[in-house]
């Protein structure tokens, strides 16, 4: 199984590593900032609960859970339509139903998720006004989903909690022992994932969350960029360097880097 989602960010290329530096023995799991979801719908099978800020996207999981046959029928809809002009008619509906704060349903899903895999890159970006701005990826006969997996990812949501929020608010049910994987916003990165972006106060209320998670006896998992800033953050935990090839940097010459990943066990 698959995320239904291509997402900018996501954790494919550290799937492994991060594999191999999870606890062991863990209850629920949380993730504050879900994104793709690509380390849950591939490693995760306790109970769980899932966050991110983004409306659109938390819609998106609701419909693969609770609507999988009306969201596969948009899909397939979009599909046979698909084209470079179509792309950007969709988007501007997509955008035109953010405009009218209308109630988001299957429909916006279906919108979301032809946008995310049609798009550049995978990439969601929004512009001061809060609108969706990322262009076609110019291609002609792109993978949008496929039957099986919106169903298996719909089978694996059922009994997840899925909300849309603050990071803090996501996790303040977690236990000693539970296990909380952090994927924010890189710091020194792309951020403007929503309108206001994220700034480095996030990422102190990000650090304060993570200890006090600590604190409780959460065993957390943290991913970010290796920056001064963020070492000095999180001074005195687990941190273990990873070489990365980042995909969204506009200078294709300046794509590879590193990351942190850092553990409190």
């Amino acid at each position: 199984m698959k995320s239904f989602l291509k997402w900018a960010g996501g954790k494919r290329q550290l799937l492994r590593k991060i594999e191999e530096k999870m606890p062991e023995i863990f209850n629920d799991y949380y993730e504050p900032f879900v994104g793709g979801g690509t380390v849950f719908f591939e490693l995760i099978t306790s109970r769980s609960t899932l966050n991110d800020i983004n409306q659109e996207l938390m819609n998106a999981y609701i419909q693969v859970r609770d609507n999988p046959d009306y969201l596969i029928a948009e899909l397939e809809r979009h599909t046979t339509q698909h084209s470079e002009e179509y792309y950007y008619e969709m988007r501007k509906v997509f955008n035109d139903r953010k405009l009218r704060k209308l109630s988001l349903s299957y429909i916006d899903a279906g919108l979301m998720i032809y946008l995310n895999k049609t798009g550049w890159n995978g990439m969601y970006r929004e512009n001061k006004k809060g609108l969706f701005n990322i262009p076609s990826g110019k291609k002609e006969n792109p993978l949008i989903f496929t039957r099986e997996n919106i169903y298996e990812c719909s089978s694996k949501l059922k009994n997840v909690t899925i909300l849309n929020g603050d990071f803090y608010a996501a996790v303040k049910d977690a236990k000693k022992d539970d296990f909380v994987f952090i994927d924010s916003p890189y710091d020194n990165t792309f951020t403007n994932y929503q309108k206001d972006g994220f700034t480095k106060e996030d990422h102190i209320r990000v650090a304060d969350m993570f200890k006090e998670l600590d604190a409780k006896g959460v065993k957390c998992l943290l991913t970010n960029s290796d920056t001064e800033f963020i070492r000095d953050l999180y001074k005195g935990y687990n941190m273990e360097v990873v070489k990365v090839r980042r995909m969204i940097n506009s200078d294709s010459t300046n794509r590879k880097g590193v990351e942190l990943i850092i553990t409190n066990y």
